[in-house]
């Protein structure tokens, strides 16, 4: 990925959560003495994504569920600074972070609603609090999806991709392929973890940042 690419993802990373996350990151491993593979376990990522997040080379982390745990963290330990909650504390909240899931989502990050036409869009957006400015402020839901398939490309593209995905593999085994190709091909991974186990509103924006369809 080239240097124009990866500082347009830390100045989103400075839009979403205040700074870049490698800074923050790296700050929540020297504050509650973390490994970045602690960390990435309490996210309930691999290790190989959050390091491509922290480099920029990834904006964000598209599961949703792993999004708003970050956004925890994040808050926790600026409730830390603060003296507002003692740091005593860390173990026990950040090993109720690393078990929570985002509400609308399954266990595995999945979308309870699909977004189809006529179908209530606000179930399983909940990957973060709004592109506020502050520390701890996560990404939004993402970009709104039109609800009717055939007028958005993009988005019946992305039903098909899930849909052929999902007609070979359970999630269970999408996601398990997706661990087994995030050391070495974490573009591919991330394509199998968002399109065929994640929030549709994520697979339609992966989709629009791989290129116009052919």
């Amino acid at each position: 990925m080239d240097a124009t690419a990866i500082a347009r993802n830390q100045e989103l990373q400075r839009q979403w959560y205040g700074a870049p996350l490698g800074e923050l990151c790296r700050d929540l491993c020297d504050r509650f003495g973390m490994t970045q593979s602690g960390l990435a376990e309490t996210l309930g990522i691999s290790p190989a994504m959050l390091s491509l997040v922290m480099r920029g080379q990834r904006a964000r982390i598209a599961n949703p569920d792993a999004a708003a745990r970050l956004t925890a963290v994040l808050r926790f330990a600026q409730d830390v600074r603060a003296g507002t909650v003692p740091a005593a504390d860390a173990p026990r909240v950040l090993a109720e972070i690393r078990t929570s899931r985002t509400p609308g989502q399954d266990s595995l990050g999945v979308a309870v609603t699909r977004h189809h036409a006529g179908e209530d869009r606000s179930a399983g957006a909940g990957a973060g609090a709004g592109a506020g400015a502050g520390p701890g402020a996560g990404p939004g839901p993402g970009p709104g999806l039109d609800p009717d398939p055939a007028s958005d490309p993009d988005l019946r593209f992305a039903l098909r991709l899930r849909d052929l995905l999902t007609s070979r593999a359970s999630a269970v085994d999408i996601l398990g392929a997706a661990a087994l190709l995030d050391a070495g091909h974490p573009g591919l991974a991330e394509i199998l973890r968002v399109c065929g186990a994640g929030r549709t509103d994520e697979a339609v924006e992966l989709v629009r940042a791989l290129g116009p369809r052919r």
